[in-house]
């Protein structure tokens, strides 16, 4: 494959975020810890190489609990689970590992107590994504919304309008929030807005990481998988900043003619892409002769710790 590309900017920060990471390592020593099959419901991480690899471990990935056989060990995704799932759990006696993102639980928790206090919930966050799904299964169907466009925000009617506030998807940034935020505080003035430490740290950086890139080179590569929430959102901004972008699973699905005419790459990955697809692509331009310039635009030093059942 011929390219002309000199230059390619590798942003900093990219690829796992600190949820990932632990969610990541939590399988591989339940792995460790238990004979195979491991089952795990939901996609661990949204990306076909991860899941690839575990499958090839012996890790059977499920949607329904109801698929994994009584008395198995089970491994819940990072995405958060409604308590229903963990209900059926319980009843099916698996012994269960929980992979949870840390920010997602405080998400939970704050829906369950401000339900507590009386509020009504405007929850920002796309329809049917895990993470929505397992929030929204906290508190009772009357006490919470899903506002997933500007279009709902303008046509939702909430039963009150003096105790209202506001949660939010935490792989949605500052921006992703924004306009919807400002039109609901228009049309109901008392609404407490979302914390600002729901929003995840690292969908923010990565985001202000293309913005960036964007101004370095008009071309941006992204790793990251189709289903990949935060992935699409960095293509998203990528392009909004002014860059063509695109998404592609690893170097394999490159295009030789998106380079046509192109001096400087830029590179970026989702926070459930693994380093590896990262450098293999980084290797692909450095045999073509391209220099990799490092573009960091802030440190992460986050991370949580696993849970003590390992």
């Amino acid at each position: 494959m011929a390219t002309k590309v000199k230059k390619v900017y590798l942003t900093s920060p990219r690829g796992f975020c600190a949820g990932v990471e632990r969610a990541i390592k939590m399988v591989n020593l339940v792995l460790k810890k238990h004979k195979t099959p491991i089952y795990v419901r939901h996609q661990i991480v949204h990306n076909r190489h991860i899941i690839s690899d575990f499958e090839k471990k012996g890790v059977i990935f499920v949607e329904d609990v109801n698929d994994i056989p009584d008395g198995s060990v089970a491994v819940f995704s990072a995405h958060g689970s409604p308590p229903n799932i963990h209900d059926q759990a319980k009843k099916k006696k698996l012994k269960i590992y929980d992979a949870v993102c840390p920010l997602v639980t405080k998400v939970h928790m704050e829906a369950k107590r401000y339900v507590k206090e009386g509020y009504y919930i405007f929850y920002i966050g796309y329809k049917n994504h895990a993470e929505a799904v397992g929030v929204m299964g906290e508190v009772p169907s009357k006490s919470i919304v899903l506002i997933d466009s500007i279009q709902t925000a303008e046509k939702i009617k909430p039963p009150q309008t003096d105790k209202l506030i506001i949660l939010n998807q935490t792989t949605l940034s500052l921006d992703d929030v924004k306009e919807i935020v400002n039109h609901l505080k228009k049309r109901f003035p008392k609404l407490i807005l979302p914390p600002s430490s729901d929003i995840c740290f690292s969908t923010q950086n990565r985001q202000n990481a293309v913005k960036e890139l964007a101004k370095k080179s008009k071309t941006i590569l992204i790793i990251g998988s189709k289903t990949s929430s935060n992935s699409n959102r960095l293509k998203e901004v990528a392009k909004k900043y002014g860059a063509k972008s695109y998404l592609i699973d690893d170097k394999l699905e490159i295009k030789n003619s998106w380079f046509k005419k192109v001096q400087s790459v830029g590179i970026t990955a989702g926070a459930s892409a693994p380093d590896y697809l990262i450098n293999d692509l980084v290797d692909f331009f450095k045999k073509k002769g391209a220099i990799i310039k490092e573009l960091t635009i802030i440190k992460e030093h986050i991370h949580f710790p696993l849970p003590n059942n390992l």
